[in-house]
């Protein structure tokens, strides 16, 4: 029997008669109440909830409308306008879709509620991954693709901490997953420091990648390699931004997984920066210093101009801190 096709009675009925604890069909995370606290405060609920009978003698099962029915309780009001469905004639699975659909057709749901209800619907519903993929994931918004149902499918298994950072945009769900194959202290250092600074994918990406192989070489736990580098003293840091401060864990995470190409590319901008060169004069080295060669470019656009650089690059050719460039190849 398809959802379209099932009959509810349109009831008043008490918060008293309904189960205003059961999370059965419940879809929301961490829902914002103030603005429709206000509005059932000042109107009531205006929209119908939709409640299951399991039996006469048991209270109701909510099936959508848990925020409308958190609202009345927290503004006094005693009596919620309800469709009751019965049992018999919308099965769980029935009631699940609903209350998806009812939460679809007013919001964006966040990543953890998109989550949870991919993960409903495989373990209790049984549903393939082929259903998942073609019907539900371009329903949620979210690509078609394998590794969506892993990623998603163990973002409810977080931390809660983890799972409030994505949901609040604080972490990417890739680092938010690589944080959670983590526990204790080294879960809570990362925690602090990725969702304390909200890295972008590609900043994220490129540390994490420089923490794990730093922890891999050294043999040291994540915690311990933070503390050492003072990264996490970085976050109440009132002189830098919050660009700043990424900018400069990516350079210390950097300097410390490739220590002497560190040291070369400093000695390099220290020397560069003696040569005094004008903007509009590059000099590039060698990828990772390993070559025979530097790379020179320059920009103008009059015959004087030209003249000029070429006279800055002979007396660049004759400075003692050309020396110390051809010394890094």
């Amino acid at each position: 029997m398809g959802l379209a096709s099932m009959t509810a009675q349109l009831h008043d009925i008490p918060l008293t008669a309904i189960a205003l604890d059961d999370t059965t069909f419940v879809v929301t995370y961490r829902p914002e109440m103030q603005a429709l606290q206000r509005s059932v405060a000042r109107m009531g609920v205006l929209t119908p909830v939709h409640l299951r009978r399991l039996a006469p003698e048991l209270p109701l099962q909510v099936i959508c409308g848990s925020k409308r029915l958190l609202a009345c309780q927290q503004t006094g009001h005693s009596v919620v306008p309800a469709l009751v469905h019965d049992a018999a004639e919308l099965s769980v699975e029935e009631a699940f879709l609903l209350a998806l659909h009812d939460n679809l057709g007013c919001r964006t749901l966040n990543a953890v509620e998109k989550a949870r209800v991919l993960r409903r619907l495989q373990d209790e519903f049984q549903y393939p991954a082929s259903t998942l993929l073609q019907e539900f994931c371009p329903l949620l918004d979210l690509p078609p693709r394998s590794d969506t149902l892993v990623a998603y499918g163990v973002l409810p298994t977080l931390d809660e901490a983890l799972q409030a950072a994505v949901v609040d945009g604080a972490l990417q769900l890739e680092t938010a997953l690589w944080i959670g194959a983590r526990a204790g202290e080294d879960l809570a250092a990362l925690l602090g420091l990725f969702s304390g600074l909200k890295f972008g994918a590609n900043r994220a990406r490129e540390c994490v990648t420089y923490i794990d192989e730093i922890c891999q070489r050294d043999a040291c736990s994540a915690a311990v390699l933070l503390r050492q580098l003072g990264l996490l003293a970085l976050l109440p840091e009132p002189q830098l931004s919050g660009p700043q401060k990424i900018e400069r864990v990516r350079q210390l995470l950097r300097q410390e997984r490739y220590p002497q190409l560190s040291a070369y590319e400093q000695r390099f901008q220290e020397a560069v920066r003696l040569l005094r060169l004008p903007p509009q004069i590059s000099l590039r080295p060698p990828a990772y210093f390993d070559g025979q060669q530097y790379q020179v470019s320059l920009s103008f656009g009059q015959r004087q101009e030209l003249e000029h650089y070429a006279q800055r690059l002979l007396e660049a050719a004759r400075h003692e801190a050309l020396e110390t460039l051809l010394e890094l190849l």
